[in-house]
Parts: structure tokens; sequence; C-alpha cells
């Protein structure tokens, strides 16, 4: 009897605490998850982006050099998280995969006359080419143009029944 009351007492401590101390902590602050559009002044660069039931946080790349390396020699990338290809206009932007070292998911995207972003193409499952020559290398490109591209974990496309069409939020 004893024992099923200090059980009782430590899980009504346990309550008590995350009651206290738990305000303003939730499990998307564990993994890193901000809301869309919410860029921390210590995080230049990066930004979130939403599609869907998809959120995640992305390194905006700008320049040409940064583009050309882009996550090249990464041994992974977190889960929630990303690379934003950003260009000076629409086309149809390709992405090879020199020095990858994992899959990925390629989302390209375009502004549309109304201001809207949305998806224009999807590369599921882009693998590594290791050993190949640069002219060797697949080169993947989007049916029509696009303006950004979104390089994500393989899978997370398909997992959150991503499409074509789907508005995109950053």
């Amino acid at each position: 009897m004893k024992k099923d009351l200090a059980i009782i007492g430590g899980l009504f401590l346990v309550v008590v605490v995350l009651l206290v101390f738990g305000q303003g902590f939730s499990s998307a602050s564990f993994v890193g998850l901000k809301p869309a559009g919410q860029v921390s002044s210590q995080n230049k660069g990066q930004t979130s982006v939403a599609i869907g039931s998809l959120n995640v946080n992305v390194k905006v790349v700008i320049s040409a050099s940064e583009r050309k390396k882009g996550l090249s020699g990464d041994d992974s990338l977190p889960i929630n998280s990303g690379m934003l290809f950003v260009f000076d206009k629409s086309a149809k932007w390709g992405i090879w995969m020199k020095n990858m070292k994992f899959p990925i998911d390629i989302i390209w995207i375009d502004d549309s006359p109304a201001g809207e972003k949305r998806i224009v193409d999807i590369a599921a499952n882009a693998l590594p080419e290791s050993g190949k020559k640069d002219a060797e290398l697949t080169v993947y490109r989007p049916q029509t143009d696009s303006k950004y591209i979104l390089e994500i974990n393989a899978g997370l496309a398909n997992l959150n029944n991503l499409k074509v069409g789907d508005a995109v939020n950053f």
C-alpha cells in the first residue's frame, strides 16, 4: 500500500512540475521547429518553409557559389531542415548530386502572377552519384520554370503528400 501511494505521489509531483515549469514548451521546440515565416535574428540566412503538413527550417542560399555547393559534402541533414535556393528570375534551374552523401527530394517552386508561391515540380529520392565525373552526373530539371528550389530529406515529399500546385509559404 505504501508503495502504491509513493508511486501516485511521484506521478502527482511530476504533473505539478510540468504544469509549473512547462509553460512555453512543446514537442516542436525540442526539435527546433518555428512557425512558418518566423526568422530568428541570430539565424540570418535562415527561414521556415511550410507546404501543407511539412514545416522545415531552411538555410537560404542566394549566391552562385553557395548554390553550386548546396548540400555537397554534408554527411546528413536534420529531419526538420532543408536548403532553399533563391534565383533572380524564373528558369528551368538544374540540380545535380555532386559530392552528395545522402538522397534528397528536390522541389521546384515558382511565383504565380498573383504572388503566390506554388510547387511546379518534384524530383523524389534523388540519389547520390559518387565516383562520377561532372559530365556524367544526372542533372535534375523541372518541367516548367521556377525561381526557388527546396532540398529536403528524401521521402519527406511523399510522406507529406506534396504535389505540383501545392501552396508554399516562407
